[in-house]
């Protein structure tokens, strides 16, 4: 394994920041695919309980006390174990050693301000594209790696939000490139999914509706517990990048 992947020693090229952001996915694949696959399974929970239940029309909202308590536990859950699953993949790209106690501890917290950082990032964007889409679509990029810059240089919410502002200005363009790589391969992931969905909806033609969704959540839970630690790569690639050209500039105006 490379001794050290995250920051990067120079500023790199976007195919490179590509590359590293691969690199980190596939050294860390193994140990982080647990968090994956619990923070899917977080994700699916009013599923599973509409599944149980035989609740299977409410697929987007609860629709009773229980449901909306399995949504906040949820978010709760997939939030801590999303911070867990970054501070773990930063480990490893940095060649040091990983605790699953010590990450799920940091996680807990940070979970309060990781959450109001949550809210404040949807508020501004989604107030921003009801004025205007453009500004609504700078932001969603300026914006973007606030939560990293909160849970891997402890600081605040509206501090991390500053930051990463910060790091994406003039790389903006190079940010956005790199968020629309990330979500064509997860596009990729989710045509995937539906194939194969719809393979098993085929294979089991016929069978209990209430089976063939089992079977669909166990290849999404499965599915999913790939794609977080991607996007979670790719965002510790990016922030590497920035981080390490911010202080170049840094640098060059000082000595100016």
């Amino acid at each position: 394994m490379p001794a050290r992947l995250y920051p990067p020693t120079r500023p790199q090229l976007i195919s490179e920041v590509l590359d590293t952001a691969f690199k980190i996915f596939s050294v860390s694949l193994l140990k982080a695919l647990p968090y994956g696959m619990l923070m899917t399974l977080a994700g699916q929970l009013v599923s599973i309980y509409n599944l149980v239940t035989g609740h299977l029309a409410r697929r987007v909202f609860p629709q009773d006390a229980t449901g909306w308590a399995l949504y906040a536990v949820s978010m709760i859950l997939t939030l801590t174990l999303w911070t867990a699953l970054i501070l773990r993949q930063r480990a490893i790209a940095q060649a040091a050693p990983v605790s699953m106690a010590a990450e799920l501890a940091a996680a807990l917290y940070k979970f309060p301000q990781l959450l109001l950082l949550t809210i404040l990032n949807v508020l501004i964007c989604a107030v921003a594209t009801l004025l205007l889409v453009i500004p609504g679509l700078y932001l969603l990029i300026a914006l973007w790696l606030a939560a990293p810059l909160l849970i891997l240089e402890g600081k605040g919410p509206i501090a991390a939000m500053l930051s990463s502002a910060e790091l994406v200005r003039g790389n903006w363009w190079r940010t956005l490139a790199m968020f629309l790589v990330m979500i064509a391969i997860y596009l990729v992931f989710i045509v995937l999914g539906i194939i194969v969905v719809a393979l098993i909806v085929e294979l089991e033609r016929g069978a209990d509706v209430a089976v063939v969704t089992a079977t669909s959540t166990v290849f999404a839970i499965s599915l999913g517990a790939f794609i977080g630690p991607f996007f979670a790569a790719v965002m510790l690639a990016v922030l590497g990048d920035l981080q390490v050209r911010h202080a170049a500039l840094t640098r060059v105006a000082a000595a100016e």
